[in-house]
């Protein structure tokens, strides 16, 4: 039986041949399928890559400044008939920081009795604003406290010492200090507010000022000054001076302040009980886990829960995640192109060639050797724009800082605010697994666009084939 030259090795000796530059507009066309693959993996490469950063960043951000975990008394449950007995939170403490999985364990305030969010009025040169706190005690073995104390704001003057108005030491750059009566706030919120590191502010708890206001709102607009004032005699706003003591960076430590814990109780209305305990975790990535299972074992009373940063803020991460997914499907539709585009040139290759798809049948080419003359004609086409793409994609990583700058100064419009992501610069993160979704699905799509007119192009009659193409 005559067997075929054309085996394993003659496909894609064939492919190469008709990828050659002819006087025909094949070349051509086989370079916009080469610029369409290359456009749509490089395009994934970028977006994929700056989501994965930018959710991978937001997470270590997170975890930078949010308390990893707290546990909070439920509250109604304790003190009720037949409920469970109220659990003194000291010994609680005690016990939890001695876990193996818990780094530290600090007593916190960030809501009131009724439990409410933690929010003080900070008074600057008659400006107003409120600014959720958290108020704690300034331990050795507070991990909180000692990461906190990274997103300090640096001063390129450097750090000198002076004595504030009420004879204590103020350092330039800050301290991270909550002994006294100091508060730190974000540098953002101290330059709205018109302060800085040692400024004395007026602190004012939020829940007086909403009951000042009210009233207000109750004496009759006809009232004279005097019943005015006596009606309002009544209502007495609880006011303290701090100093600020620290700034943090706010795209870093986000935009709580932080006071001493006696400071909050006093203003949360707490006396001398808490909001919570605070956790630092050994494997903060998988906090829901490690409080879940702590939950389980009895770690906690049944009056007590406990909720994790990854709870807090779990509707931000999940939204990254969903806009990383409609984006990757979205940009699937350029791969497509790039597809269809690999399918128009095999499509001409094969009508240009079909004279030849004859002469290779008649001399007993089989159809599938036709079919992969063509298909690695696809391959080739795919791999190099993948490469190309791969390519352009990391030299485009490598400077997208400078585009987002160029960009900037040309419309005046920032991309990636910083206020908004939290973030100086664009974050970029590649995982290998991305890369080869990408290339796989770009090379697949490529093959299996250039299938359909390679199938056809291989049943043609060889006697038609001769003729047609005489």
């Amino acid at each position: 039986r005559f067997k075929s030259p054309l085996m394993t090795s003659a496909p894609l000796f064939l492919a190469l041949r008709y990828l050659r530059p002819t006087r025909s507009f094949i070349s051509v066309i086989t370079v916009i399928s080469m610029l369409g693959v290359m456009l749509g993996v490089g395009v994934l490469v970028f977006v994929m890559s700056v989501f994965s950063g930018w959710q991978r960043e937001y997470r270590q951000m997170l975890i930078g400044f949010e308390p990893h975990a707290m546990v909070e008394p439920l509250g109604a449950l304790e003190g009720e008939p037949g409920g469970p007995k109220p659990v003194d939170w000291r010994e609680l403490q005690k016990s939890l920081a001695q876990r193996p999985e818990v780094v530290s364990a600090v007593p916190v305030a960030d809501r009131t009795r009724e439990g409410h969010l933690g929010i003080l009025v900070v008074e600057n040169d008659s400006n107003l604003q409120g600014v959720s706190v958290i108020g704690m005690t300034d331990d050795q073995d507070n991990a909180l406290l000692q990461k906190l104390k990274k997103h300090i704001k640096t001063d390129a003057l450097g750090d000198t010492k002076t004595i504030n108005e009420k004879g204590k030491a103020v350092y330039r750059q800050g301290k991270f200090d909550l002994r006294d009566d100091t508060i730190v706030l974000s540098d953002k919120f101290a330059k709205e507010i018109g302060a800085k590191v040692g400024d004395t502010l007026v602190v004012h708890a939020a829940e007086s000022v909403n009951q000042f206001i009210q009233k207000y709102r109750e004496i009759p607009e006809n009232e004279d000054q005097k019943k005015r004032a006596a009606a309002l005699d009544d209502v007495t706003i609880l006011s303290k001076d701090l100093t600020l003591i620290a700034t943090l960076r706010e795209d870093t430590a986000g935009k709580r302040g932080y006071v001493p814990l006696h400071v909050a109780q006093e203003f949360f209305n707490l006396d001398s009980d808490i909001s919570g305990i605070e956790l630092e975790l050994k494997d903060p990535d998988n906090a829901d886990r490690v409080m879940t299972t702590m939950y389980q074992s009895g770690a906690l009373p049944e009056s007590w829960g406990y909720r994790t940063w990854e709870q807090e803020h779990g509707m931000m991460l999940e939204s990254v995640e969903n806009q990383r997914t409609m984006m990757w499907f979205l940009l699937l539709f350029i791969m497509l192109v790039a597809a269809i585009c690999v399918m128009n040139t095999t499509i001409t290759v094969t009508v240009k060639k079909r004279r030849e798809i004859g002469i290779l049948t008649a001399l007993g080419t089989r159809a599938w050797q036709i079919i992969a003359i063509f298909v690695s004609q696809a391959g080739i086409v795919a791999l190099v724009g993948v490469v190309a793409g791969l390519a352009g994609g990391f030299f485009v990583l490598s400077i997208r800082n400078w585009i987002r700058d160029q960009i900037s100064a040309i419309t005046g419009r920032d991309i990636f605010p910083q206020d908004i992501y939290f973030l100086s610069s664009i974050p970029a993160h590649t995982s290998l697994s991305d890369l080869l979704i990408i290339c796989t699905t770009a090379v697949a799509l490529c093959l299996m666009a250039a299938l359909v007119p390679s199938w056809f192009a291989a049943r043609v009659d060889p006697a038609v084939a001769l003729r047609d193409g005489g």
